[in-house]
């Protein structure tokens, strides 16, 4: 049995039910135990972060590592492509996603309870944009992110970007993505997996951005 421990309005959540349906896999879906940032959660997970994924008596935390178990523990199902090369690629792919576009995404949360989001939002706006620039000048995007087959460069990608659309939207600005990567959320968008794995994290970010902002 696989127990995907997360929270539905949690991106890094969503990034691992994305491959979860891309493989097909079967698994049910729970809240941290004791809640989340709580001591019991804390003490399963010291880091206190989500998701987590148990599987068969095994517990794993951190997504990146969570897909690549899941890549090991589900060779019949790969979201990897063969060979060392396009391997390397791939991975490349998925930390360029954590390490420098998911956190320019994230720093735009904070705006949308500021009373005066306009100060900041030009300099994230720039920073993002220059991202995926860069990103648009490695990523295949023949559909997806690595080539012709989906594969772990695509899963946080998937959730990321529609939010930074969702999120822009609310300051009422564009994302404007270049044109190679409106072509790759094209292709997503036609991804019955990946619609059915971002679901409940779409009702829960709409929900979350419509009390922010009465808030705000």
């Amino acid at each position: 049995m696989i127990i995907l421990y997360g929270l539905p309005v949690s991106s890094y959540t969503a990034k691992v039910r994305v491959a979860l349906h891309w493989r097909g896999l079967s698994y049910q879906e729970r809240e941290p135990e004791g809640g989340y940032r709580s001591a019991a959660w804390a003490e399963r997970v010291p880091m206190g972060t989500l998701p987590a994924l148990a599987h068969d008596g095994f517990f794993v935390a951190e997504s990146e590592a969570i897909l690549e178990y899941l890549e090991d523990a589900f060779p019949e199902r790969p979201l990897l492509p063969t060979g060392a090369q396009p391997r390397a690629q791939t991975r490349m792919l998925a930390r360029l996603h954590d390490l420098h576009v998911e956190p320019r995404v994230r720093a735009l949360f904070p705006l949308i309870k500021d009373p005066a989001p306009h100060l900041r939002l030009p300099e994230l706006h720039a920073a993002l944009h220059d991202k995926l620039e860069r990103l648009a000048q490695l990523a295949q995007a023949c559909p997806f992110m690595a080539g012709k087959q989906p594969s772990l460069a695509d899963c946080g990608f998937a959730v990321t970007l529609p939010l930074a659309r969702r999120l822009l939207e609310a300051l009422d600005r564009p994302l404007g993505l270049p044109a190679k990567l409106q072509a790759w959320e094209e292709a997503m968008a036609q991804e019955s997996a990946v619609q059915a794995a971002l679901a409940p994290w779409r009702l829960a970010t709409d929900n979350w951005l419509a009390t922010a902002r009465k808030s705000s």
